[in-house]
């Protein structure tokens, strides 16, 4: 299964973040192609416990649904839910600035969250609970492809 803190995987992920472009057009959402690129940058400064959330979860879904999503299962496209936190729709999380400067720190972010030391306290996921470092990993890596798939990279 893939994650982020494998190279190749990083890697990939990187050469697709480079291949977005202001103009990319959307297959499904809400989100211009700027809003979701800083939208998957507050996700990882979530998981880097720079911006916190409030539980939300429950037993189910720390529990049997955190598996399912480890596992892949594809998100429905449009129909879950980001963090209030970071739901730029609520007018929260980080406004676009300029593209290319958007990009750059959702690579920084991507690069500190990979090279995270041994020693990194990893927060609880609002809805899974605790996660180890290598389920972060998957949960980032996941996030990151269903949006680059969302605008065809």
């Amino acid at each position: 299964m893939k994650n982020l803190f494998n190279r190749k995987v990083k890697a990939e992920i990187l050469n697709r973040v480079n291949k977005l472009q202001p103009n990319s057009e959307k297959l499904w959402g809400k989100m211009t192609v700027n809003e979701m690129v800083c939208h998957c940058a507050d996700q990882i400064r979530v998981a880097l416990a720079k911006i916190k959330t409030k539980p939300d979860g429950n037993f189910f879904t720390r529990t049997f649904v955190k598996q399912v999503v480890l596992l892949g299962l594809p998100a429905p496209k449009g129909k879950i839910k980001t963090f209030p936190e970071i739901d730029l729709a609520l007018g929260n999380g980080t406004k676009p600035a300029s593209f290319d400067s958007d990009i750059r720190e959702l690579i920084n972010l991507i690069n500190e969250f990979t090279n995270a030391k041994e020693d990194f306290s990893w927060p609880e996921h609002s809805v899974f609970g605790k996660l180890s470092k290598k389920q972060w990993g998957r949960i980032v890596y996941l996030h990151l492809n269903h949006h680059l798939t969302q605008f065809s990279v």
